[in-house]
C-alpha cells in the first residue's frame, strides 16, 4: 500500500513539475508582451544614462514594446544594485551597468549583491580613461607632472567607487603624486569644476570629455590604453610616455536579474544585436564618438569573470590605502 502511495505521489509531483515547465515555457514564448524597464543606477546625464536612452528606442522597434529608463542613483547606485539582486527574473526589469563599478563596490563596501550573479545580456561599448586639464594650463604630461611634484594638485573624482575612481588612483600611484581628491556626483560635475578652474585636473572616460575638448575648454594630456584612441589620435598613451598605468576600461551593457531563463536572455541579446546594427543607431553612436564593442551574453560573462573581477582584485589595495 505504501509503495502504491509513493508511486502515486511521484506521478503527481512529476505532473506538477511538467505543468510548471509548460507554463514557464509558454510565458517565455509570449515574451515580451509589456513594457520593459531599464534601471540606470546613476543620475540622468551620466554616461550609462545617455547610452541606455540612446539604445532604448531601437530596442522598442525590435521588440515591439515600450522600453523605459528609470534612474536610481541613490548611494552611488548601490541601492539600485541591491534591489536588482532580488528583482523578479521575468525579463521586464533589466539594468544598464557601468562595469566594473559594481565590482569595485563589492570590494569597498558591505553590499547585498554580487555582479557575477547577474545574468549578462549584452554589452555594446567601451571607454578608456584620460587625464584632462584646463586648456589654459599645461600642454604636456611632463609639464603637469613637474608642476604636480612641486605642489599638491586638486583632482576631480567623477564618483566615489566608480571606474574612474580606481583608474585615477592607479594612475596617480604610478606617477608617484600626492593629490587632494574632490568628489563630484558624476563626470559632468568634475568637468564643470575643471572648466571653471576650481580643480587642477580630472581623470574621466574619453567619451565624456569630448564636448569640452572640442570646445577648446579642456585639454587631454594622456590616455590610459594600450594603443592610441582613434577619437584622439594626437593624444599619447601612458605606455608611449613610459608609464605602466593599468588600462582600467569602462564597459557598458545590460544585465538581467539572477536566474533569468536563457530563452528570455536570448530574445534580449538578439534584440540588442539588431539594435546596434541599425544605421540610425550607428549614426547616433558615431556622432557621440562612442567606441562600439559588442559582446554577446557569453562574451560579456567571460569578460566579467576573467578580466573585470581580476583587474579590480589586483588594484583594490589602492582603495584600501586611500581609506587609511
Amino acid at each position: 500500500m505504501l509503495k502504491k502511495f509513493e508511486k502515486l505521489f511521484a506521478l503527481v509531483l512529476a505532473g506538477g513539475m511538467s505543468l510548471f515547465f509548460v507554463i514557464a515555457m509558454a510565458e517565455c514564448a509570449d515574451y515580451p508582451n509589456k513594457t520593459i524597464k531599464i534601471v540606470v543606477p546613476a543620475n540622468a546625464g551620466s554616461g550609462e544614462d545617455v547610452e541606455a536612452r540612446g539604445i532604448s528606442p531601437f530596442l522598442h522597434e525590435v521588440l515591439g514594446v515600450n522600453v523605459l529608463i528609470e534612474n536610481q542613483p541613490g548611494a552611488g547606485g548601490k541601492i539600485a544594485l541591491e534591489r536588482f539582486q532580488k528583482t523578479e527574473p521575468d525579463g521586464y526589469t533589466i539594468i544598464c551597468n557601468n562595469l566594473p563599478k559594481s565590482i569595485i563596490y563589492e570590494h569597498m563596501y558591505k553590499v547585498a549583491f554580487k555582479t557575477k550573479d547577474f545574468t549578462p545580456i549584452f554589452a555594446w561599448s567601451l571607454s578608456y580613461n584620460m587625464l584632462v586639464v584646463h586648456a589654459g594650463s599645461w600642454k604636456t604630461l611632463d609639464e603637469f607632472l613637474n608642476a604636480a611634484k612641486a605642489k599638491t594638485m586638486a583632482g576631480g573624482l567623477s564618483a566615489i567607487g566608480g571606474v574612474t575612481h580606481l583608474a585615477s588612483l592607479a594612475a596617480i600611484d604610478v606617477f608617484g603624486l600626492k593629490v587632494n581628491w574632490v568628489p563630484y556626483e558624476g563626470a559632468v560635475g568634475s568637468l564643470m569644476a575643471l572648466a571653471g578652474k576650481h580643480i587642477n585636473f580630472s581623470i574621466v572616460t574619453s567619451t565624456t570629455a569630448i564636448p569640452l575638448i572640442q570646445a577648446g575648454i579642456i585639454r587631454p594630456l594622456v590616455i590610459f590604453s594600450e594603443t592610441r584612441d582613434t577619437l584622439f589620435p594626437d593624444v599619447p598613451t601612458s605606455k608611449e610616455l613610459g608609464y605602466a598605468v593599468p588600462p582600467v576600461i569602462t564597459v557598458r551593457g545590460v544585465q538581467a536579474p539572477p536566474k533569468t531563463p536563457p530563452s528570455i536572455v536570448k530574445v534580449l541579446e538578439e534584440a540588442c544585436f539588431k539594435a546596434i546594427k541599425d544605421p540610425a543607431y550607428v549614426g547616433w553612436a558615431d556622432k557621440r564618438k562612442m567606441v562600439l564593442n559588442p559582446m554577446s551574453s557569453r562574451q560579456y560573462f567571460d569578460w566579467i569573470v576573467k578580466e573585470a573581477y581580476p583587474t579590480v582584485e589586483k588594484y583594490k589595495y589602492l582603495m584600501s590605502e586611500e581609506k587609511k
